[in-house]
């Protein structure tokens, strides 16, 4: 079964993941792994679907061509559920991130009892219009904000009540696993959605080829993740990427909260929700303006973050469009080399091109992170 196999096959698994098609030899020689030992694991993954060969090469090692081997997209699949203030959606992907069906509702209010109902009527729908192999489904990764989701994905208890943002309060006496997992049918798994965002980053987008990096998530709250060598770090209690409680909540802090008042303070008819930056024409003097005003303070913050973990990049995800996380990124760009020392390395500033569908498409990484993964944490 796909769910029962050994840690030498996720290493390939993940081995693949970040480097795109290799022979055998140059898995095995990577892995220091003899070729008797690698032959038998890559037959392991390709019986099962999870693996699958390419052409032929020549690697630089003496005799015939090299047969590529590659992760087989539809070897399995997932699903992502992103509840979030505004809106729930529900995606299914393959094992390479390809988005097979989404489906995304708006929301006034969060309620329990209506969010469980619909997360598992568009699952249901999903699998059905998606024709995914009930044998080759994984089970479906749930993200919403909160420290809560940060101890369900560290495998630490998070008893009621929870600590949830304030418009997830109906939320907070509910015991999560249970709930889901009795509501959708099949397994589940939970992580912060700063920290899912920060993992599908990690598999599908702009950290895929990176070991160490800090993702800065910007919803209508500041968070975000750090992976050291491949793997998602949480810290002692699963809050470590915890960004925004460097910043306090009522002062000037990079979040989507900040920015609606700013907006609110100096447009005559300003956006009131997230999604309605996506709909309106912002003056781009004002997307500066703000940029300018919460710059700083990030730029402070990624300084220490370097000092302390020599990091190849910093990525900005979230909920914000991406042409506001754009300038965001160039006005880092400026800031940030004045602050770090001589001799210290000047991380790459990215801007994730998953967007808003990375909260989903992180959701829908967990089961493949958690079942198929050897960095799994």
């Amino acid at each position: 079964m796909i769910s029962q196999i050994g840690i030498n096959e996720r290493r390939v698994i993940d081995l693949l993941r970040q480097r795109g098609a290799m022979s055998r030899a140059s898995i095995a020689r990577d892995m220091d792994l003899g070729a008797p030992t690698l032959t038998k694991i890559t037959q392991t993954l390709t019986s099962l679907g999870i693996l699958r060969e390419l052409h032929k090469v020549r690697d630089g090692y003496p005799g015939k061509p090299a047969q590529l081997v590659a992760i087989h997209p539809d070897g399995a699949y997932s699903a992502g559920i992103s509840l979030q203030s505004e809106y729930l959606s529900v995606c299914v992907v393959d094992l390479s991130g390809g988005v097979k069906g989404t489906i995304t509702r708006p929301l006034d209010y969060p309620e329990p009892k209506f969010i469980g109902e619909l997360s598992a009527q568009l699952l249901r729908q999903l699998l059905t219009e998606c024709q995914i192999p009930a044998d080759r489904f994984l089970g479906a990764g749930i993200c919403m904000p909160g420290l809560a989701l940060s101890a369900l994905g560290s495998g630490l208890p998070s008893e009621p009540p929870h600590l949830l943002p304030d418009e997830f309060h109906a939320w907070k006496n509910i015991e999560l696993e249970p709930f889901f997992s009795t509501l959708l049918g099949v397994p589940v798994w939970f992580e912060n959605s700063a920290k899912a965002a920060t993992l599908a980053d990690a598999y599908f987008g702009a950290g895929q080829s990176l070991r160490h990096f800090a993702s800065i998530h910007i919803a209508f709250g500041l968070g975000g993740g750090l992976i050291l060598n491949r793997q998602l770090y949480r810290g002692a209690f699963g809050r470590a990427g915890e960004f925004g409680g460097a910043f306090p909540y009522e002062g000037t802090r990079a979040s989507g909260r900040d920015l609606l008042l700013f907006l609110k303070e100096h447009m005559e008819n300003p956006p009131t929700h997230i999604r309605e930056l996506y709909e309106r024409k912002i003056p781009a003097n004002l997307i500066q303006q703000w940029v300018d005003r919460v710059v700083d303070g990030l730029a402070d913050m990624s300084a220490t973050l370097m000092a302390a973990l020599d990091l190849e990049a910093i990525i900005f995800n979230g909920l914000l469009p991406t042409e506001i996380l754009s300038v965001l990124a160039q006005a880092m760009r400026i800031r940030l080399p004045r602050l770090i020392f001589s001799g210290f390395g000047m991380p790459e500033i990215l801007v994730s091109k998953l967007a808003q569908s990375g909260l989903e498409i992180g959701a829908a990484s967990l089961p493949i992170h958690f079942v198929l993964s050897a960095n799994a944490s």
